[in-house]
C-alpha cells in the first residue's frame, strides 16, 4: 500500500491534472493513460491511498458529498472528484491543481 501511495504521490504531485482509474476485475490501476499491475485491492484501499496521497501534498481538504457514488475533496490548492462505480467495477478519480 506504501508503494501504491508513492506512485500516486509522484503522478499527482507532478501534473496540473491526473486522472486515476481502478478497476477491481482487472486489479490494475490506470494513471494519465498508465496501466499499473496492482492486484486486487477494494475501492476502500485504493480510495485511502489516494486520499492519504492528497494530503501529504496539499494539506488538509474537505469532503463535498455529491451523491451517494461520488464525492469531491478539496481545499485552496486542488479539487479531486471520485467516482464509484460499482456495479462495473471501476473507482475513477480526476485530481486538479488550482493556480
Amino acid at each position: 500500500m506504501a508503494d501504491l501511495k508513492e506512485l500516486l504521490k509522484e503522478y499527482i504531485g507532478k501534473n496540473s491534472r491526473t486522472w486515476i482509474c481502478y478497476s477491481i476485475d482487472r486489479g490494475e490501476l490506470e494513471i494519465n493513460g498508465r496501466s499499473y499491475r496492482v492486484g486486487e485491492l477494494s475501492f476502500n484501499e485504493v480510495g485511502r491511498a489516494v486520499r492519504s496521497a492528497l494530503k501529504e501534498l496539499f494539506g488538509e481538504y474537505r469532503t463535498v458529498p455529491h451523491a451517494f457514488n461520488s464525492e469531491a475533496y478539496e481545499n485552496e490548492k486542488f479539487r479531486a472528484e471520485v467516482l464509484a462505480l460499482g456495479f462495473e467495477g471501476v473507482l475513477k478519480f480526476e485530481i486538479e491543481r488550482k493556480k
